[in-house]
């Protein structure tokens, strides 16, 4: 890190620590605070300064925890979901969302008490959002299980009639239940009866084939990966895995040539440690081309 860098990380810093004693401050009122840390974090996104962001985020939900649980309520639970997903954008820029997982976690009682409160527009974007992070670490049943939440949000507003958010954003259910199908495509157990019964009730049976076929379309369009990633003893060491791969690559991550040396040390872990022969998309699709 050159000398203007590290001081622009210094400066970064000390406006987050300057900026936690004003969140704690009683001589503000909620409105300035929110004004500033949205100030904040829109800096840390700008100068990219995702670790920081991390530390931040991370701090800033153990708070907002700590007083849900003492005090369950409905702003609280929002505040935590929404930190929860800021926290998941500044992993994806670290190239390590699955660090996110026990931050989601944390959030289950808050999430399922909006889904209980009937704050479905809160429930729908943050349960598409969360699908979404774990969709782009294949993550596929946890993204399942999120993307299933976002289509019964979903559900939940249509029944309202409602058909556009406080955001301007339509409301279509083939939007999340193509999204539904999508995870459940990449899962060992594929799309259920139970799941299709479901979804042909809410889409019809027209919509539901349509929904179906730009899902399997979508599926078919990827590069294919190793079957064994759907096996029981692969899924129950995912996370260990990836704490293993994050250290032998010494903790670098998204450089150029990156994907090809994370697959390497992946390869050689789940072989050496875990017994799993596995190999990687390179191997799997030799006519692509991975250049990441």
């Amino acid at each position: 890190m050159t000398a203007k860098e590290n001081e622009k990380y210094q400066m970064l810093i000390e406006k987050g620590e300057a900026l936690e004693e004003l969140l704690h401050s009683a001589k503000h009122s909620e409105q300035e605070k929110q004004v500033h840390l949205m100030e904040y974090l829109n800096l840390l996104n700008t100068e990219r300064a995702a670790e920081i962001g991390v530390s931040f985020t991370n701090r800033l939900l153990s708070r907002i925890n700590a007083a849900f649980e003492a005090h369950p309520t409905a702003d609280l639970a929002v505040d935590q979901l929404y930190t929860c997903l800021l926290l998941q954008q500044f992993h994806s820029m670290q190239f390590d969302l699955w660090r996110a997982h026990s931050a989601i976690e944390l959030c289950r009682n808050a999430l399922e008490m909006l889904e209980a409160e009937g704050r479905w527009s809160d429930c729908l974007r943050y349960c598409q959002d969360t699908a979404n992070a774990y969709a782009e670490i294949h993550f596929w049943p946890e993204a399942l299980h999120y993307a299933a939440r976002a289509h019964n949000s979903m559900r939940e507003l249509v029944a309202q009639d409602i058909r556009v958010l406080e955001n301007g954003a339509l409301l279509d259910p083939a939007d999340t239940a193509f999204s539904v199908l999508t995870c459940a495509l990449h899962t060992a157990e594929g799309v259920t009866a139970e799941l299709q019964t479901l979804l042909q009730a809410d889409l019809g049976a027209d919509g539901y084939a349509e929904a179906m076929a730009e899902a399997q379309d979508a599926k078919d369009e990827e590069p294919m990966c190793d079957p064994v990633e759907m096996e029981p003893e692969y899924l129950a060491i995912r996370y260990d895995l990836e704490e293993k791969i994050d250290e032998t690559l010494d903790h670098e991550r998204g450089y150029y040539g990156y994907c090809q040396e994370y697959w390497m040390a992946k390869k050689m872990i789940l072989r050496s440690e875990y017994g799993i022969r596995w190999k990687s998309p390179a191997a799997l699709n030799p006519n692509e081309d991975f250049e990441g």
